[in-house]
């Protein structure tokens, strides 16, 4: 997270978990309902390292993008809004460096982002995608990149 494109100036690693729930419309069009938990502990010189916690409900919009002859590949641009929480080191002070801030603050914003669908049987797809969140109430950086690899089962009606 947060390593391509470099439009944060703070370094570390982190992971990020994640639940959605599709609605497939006509055309290869659909709607995405997301919850997320993301984590990121970042370098420091200090001990403990700082932490930053994010809890995001999310609703993207994918429109028709590109596919294969046999609509086995499908890649698609993602455009939506989230809302959520975020805790930077649980609201305790251990930085004397004051590089970042100890105060939780409530975020909403927009995001944008590209995913690939890949259907490896017919109803199971292999999900790849980046996504950019502008986070303007974020004392420690204003965008958060976001890669991610998943499973998606489809039950089809």
């Amino acid at each position: 997270m947060d390593n391509l494109p470099k439009f944060s100036g703070q370094q570390g690693n982190g992971y990020m978990g994640s639940v959605d729930y599709v609605w497939y419309r006509q055309n290869e069009r659909y709607w995405k309902a997301s919850f997320s938990y993301l984590r990121k502990n970042f370098t420091s010189q200090s001990s403990p390292r700082p932490r930053v916690e994010q809890y995001c409900l999310a609703i993207d919009y994918v429109p028709r993008g590109i596919y294969t002859t046999r609509r086995w590949l499908y890649l698609a641009p993602t455009a939506g809004l989230y809302v959520g929480y975020e805790s930077i080191n649980r609201n305790q002070s251990n930085l004397s460096e004051g590089i970042i801030q100890n105060k939780s603050t409530a975020l909403v914003g927009p995001q944008l982002g590209l995913e690939a669908e890949a259907y490896v049987g017919p109803s199971v797809a292999i999900l790849a995608g980046v996504t950019e969140r502008f986070v303007p109430f974020s004392d420690l950086a204003k965008f958060r990149t976001i890669g991610y690899v998943g499973i998606r089962y489809c039950f089809f009606q």
